[in-house]
């Protein structure tokens, strides 16, 4: 007799919430549905008993530290690629535009990747793209219109390593939010990092080494993948997306379709807006200190990890905090925000007044990690709230398009600061990081005004 969709979805909800469900391996016509001339391997995301959840969680941490790696290193490096590549501030903002198209074209293919080959496919190909990109910048090429091209495929592979990962840690059965901090604070950690690493390489005159690091870590990512992901095929993902769709929605909705969903929408402005303010920050504070505060290179590194310092511990602790404190994720991101805009306040007023001391950069160190602490689990709550009221057909392409339409704010908005500071001068850019952040707190304040139907929610 033939199965119908009905069929498929009551068996899937009692798969998906079964106590005994780490033996999900084990081939069977209850526990493996046939699509598409495939047996699909279906399992809950619940770590603690079915291991190759964990694998996936474990080769996703370590792609995601590529993200952290990835954002900071034009920020810091830009001293050294002016010197080396004779060209000007904005001429090397041109680099967030270039990852800007990388960000677009993942918001375009991500769903369309992953129904010819799967998240397998789509982790694989990312994870390649970064490898061989990568190698190119350890190469230090000759030109920087070639350095510059890198980021561009480096755009596209992020945008569906963030995609992927969300929708993975957003949609665990256990510890849901301690996990989301985990990855996200693992994003901090490695941007944390960066300028150090690059002012160490730039002083012996081999900024081009930082690069030994994203390629690393994408070739152990590389390694895992191919086992983590091995049931996440084509078939498999479009199944899922069949019986899982809502009454008169397609099976896989259009680029177009997707953006005019309210929570859609809003989500990928927000993650816009989000995104740009906290790569901003972390970006130009470095730059900022060298030109406007006249500070030295080597502490002037450690004031600017002060901010991915504070937003990595913000997101490894106020994710344990979230659950206990608060009635859902949207809630605690609105009270987390206002203290964002807070110490965004503290910063821009500690910055108003000029200061050489040792004193004066221990104060905008402490403002700045304090700003990170509250920015950094914005992010991962915002996800969760996505994938709370969206139907789980358009988790992948739902997040897919806004988190990489929030990709596309990573490098608009830096360049954009960028731009204006080089117009109306570098001691502008603490008030246009309020401005974005100020802009962030509005933006979460209309979720419910706009989301309608999910109160449980919002």
């Amino acid at each position: 007799m033939p199965r119908n969709k009905q069929d498929d979805s009551i068996e899937l909800e009692m798969l998906m919430g079964n106590e005994d469900s780490s033996s999900l391996t084990v081939t069977g016509s209850n526990q493996a549905p046939e699509y598409g001339g495939e047996t699909i391997n279906i399992y809950p995301l619940d770590y603690q008993k079915v291991h190759i959840v964990r694998w996936q969680m474990a080769a996703n941490l370590v792609l995601f530290l590529v993200l952290g790696l990835n954002d900071e290193c034009n920020g810091a490096l830009l001293p050294a690629l002016t010197q080396y590549y004779n060209v000007s501030k904005v001429e090397v903002a041109n680099l967030f535009v270039v990852q800007f198209l990388g960000y677009c074209t993942a918001s375009l293919l991500t769903q369309k990747i992953h129904t010819r080959v799967g998240a397998r496919g789509a982790m694989l190909t990312a994870a390649g793209l970064c490898v061989l990109f990568y190698s190119v910048l350890l190469s230090r090429p000759r030109w920087f219109v070639v350095y510059v091209a890198c980021f561009m495929p480096l755009g596209l592979a992020i945008g569906i390593m963030d995609s992927v990962s969300n929708v993975l840690f957003g949609n665990l059965e256990n510890h849901k939010n301690e996990w989301m901090g985990v990855l996200h604070g693992l994003y901090g950690a490695a941007a944390m990092v960066t300028a150090p690493v690059v002012s160490y390489f730039v002083k012996y005159s081999q900024w081009n080494y930082f690069f030994m690091l994203p390629l690393s870590v994408s070739l152990v990512g590389l390694t895992l993948v191919p086992y983590a992901f091995k049931d996440e095929t084509a078939n498999k993902y479009n199944y899922l997306c069949e019986i899982s769709r809502e009454q008169g929605d397609d099976v896989h909705p259009s680029f177009w379709s997707l953006v005019r969903r309210p929570a859609i929408f809003m989500y990928a402005i927000y993650m816009f807006i989000y995104l740009g303010s906290e790569v901003s920050t972390g970006a130009w504070i470095f730059t900022y200190l060298l030109e406007v505060k006249k500070g030295q290179v080597i502490p002037m590194s450690y004031v600017t990890a002060a901010f991915w310092m504070g937003l990595t511990t913000g997101r490894l602790v106020l994710g344990f905090v979230t659950k206990r404190w608060f009635k859902n994720e949207y809630r605690a991101s609105a009270f987390y925000t206002k203290l964002c805009v807070v110490f965004y306040t503290c910063f821009l007023a500690v910055t108003y007044f000029s200061g050489s001391s040792a004193l004066y950069f221990v104060a905008v160190s402490v403002m700045i990690f304090l700003g990170g602490v509250f920015i950094g689990p914005l992010f991962p709550n915002a996800s969760v709230v996505a994938l709370q009221v969206l139907p789980k057909n358009m988790h992948v392409s739902g997040v897919g398009i806004a988190v990489a339409l929030g990709g596309c704010g990573s490098a608009i908005l830096p360049y954009s600061v960028g731009l204006i500071t080089h117009l109306v001068g570098f001691e502008w850019f603490p008030f246009l990081c309020w401005i974005m952040v100020a802009t962030v707190a509005f933006v979460w304040y209309l979720y419910p005004k706009v989301i309608k139907g999910h109160e449980e929610y919002l």
